[in-house]
């Protein structure tokens, strides 16, 4: 699947000077391949690609004081699979251990808080991977979509009581209730083709017989579709921005969109 995606920010700087870290290009795996990319600063500033140890990779800059904006695009071949239909437990003590780590609690997924509403809600289904969508779809089913119920505060036990929230809401508490489980789960933060309305959006990752798996229980996008710009343990691990220095922020434009394939010319023949 060919995505081209895009998003612009745009600040009024007040400060002297003022840095940013934004985390929202593509990331580059085995899974998703870079066709192009460009990133435009207005005014042009110095600027420096960072790539992480998860394969994020986030773009740094210095900005004077006036007015700035980044203006970021980019086209992305997604190779992901899609979940397996059937999928056994696999064994907690063979993990490899830059696995295992997803299986705790973290400050925004507190899995040891829902271990036992876990195990009565889904520890009887024996088939991981159904498990894990059992999971989504009970998420799916309990929570109600409301922009502005929740903040960046707000954590998978906060969310468990509120029973509403936005997509990094609703990752969270699928995330706690995958780790309660002993499923190793991560925060995925990205562009997803077909989301209304358009924006950022945040998904989760599985680990299931020793392969990442996308799972989106908020939507219900297919991983197909979704194009990964940064993994975390939860939210915090996956900031789209990081600030220093005093500004004022514009609004922010996301595009996300499947490419059409090339049209195939009819020959005739005769």
């Amino acid at each position: 699947m060919i995505i081209s995606v895009g998003c612009t920010f745009a600040y009024q700087v007040l400060a002297p000077t003022a840095n940013f870290t934004f985390n929202i290009l593509a990331n580059a795996g085995a899974q998703q391949k870079l066709l192009d990319e460009s990133v435009v600063c207005v005014p042009e500033v110095p600027a420096e690609r960072i790539s992480t140890s998860k394969g994020n990779r986030v773009y740094r800059v210095e900005v004077p004081a006036g007015p700035f904006e980044l203006r970021y695009a980019a086209t992305v071949e997604v190779l992901r699979p899609l979940p397996p239909a059937e999928m056994k437990a696999d064994n907690p003590g063979r993990l490899p251990l830059t696995v295992l780590t997803y299986t705790l609690p973290s400050r925004y997924c507190e899995s040891d808080r829902f271990a036992q509403v876990a195990w009565e809600l889904f520890g009887k289904i024996e088939n991981r991977a159904e498990q894990v969508r059992e999971i989504c779809r009970w998420v799916d089913a309990n929570l109600t979509y409301a922009p502005g119920a929740t903040d960046s505060r707000t954590s998978a036990w906060d969310v468990w009581q509120l029973r509403k929230g936005v997509c990094r809401d609703y990752t969270h508490l699928a995330i706690a209730l995958c780790r309660a489980l002993s499923i190793p789960a991560r925060y995925v933060g990205g562009y997803a083709a077909g989301l209304e309305p358009m924006d950022f959006h945040a998904c989760l990752e599985v680990y299931l017989g020793g392969q990442w798996y996308l799972f989106d229980p908020s939507d219900g996008i297919s991983p197909e579709h979704i194009v990964v710009i940064a993994r975390g343990r939860d939210a915090a691990n996956a900031p789209l921005t990081t600030i220093f220095g005093k500004v004022n922020a514009g609004p922010v434009r996301v595009t996300c969109a499947t490419v059409p394939p090339p049209a195939v010319l009819a020959v005739a023949t005769g």
